[in-house]
């Protein structure tokens, strides 16, 4: 990630903090997860990318990720994983 803006990461690493807190154990079954907030395209793409990156090496795996709402420089997205 080091070719984009490092308060870009410094925000992606606040929200997996959060994030972390809130994940579903590794039981088999699907879980979901959303996340929202005041974003621009370009940092959003990496925020979101670091998050499903972190989830992937804590061995979750992706399912789905879906873009539900947007508004200006508001976006919701819901990550299904298992």
């Amino acid at each position: 990630m080091g070719v984009f803006s490092k308060d870009y990461e410094k925000e992606a690493e606040e929200l997996w903090k959060e994030v972390e807190k809130d994940l579903r154990p590794k039981d088999g079954l699907k879980h979901t997860l959303m996340t929202s907030g005041h974003y621009d395209g370009t940092d959003y793409n990496v925020i979101l990318n670091y998050i499903i990156e972190k989830m992937q090496k804590q061995g979750f795996s992706i399912i789905d990720v879906k873009l539900i709402g947007e508004g200006y420089r508001w976006i919701r997205t819901l990550v299904t994983y298992e």
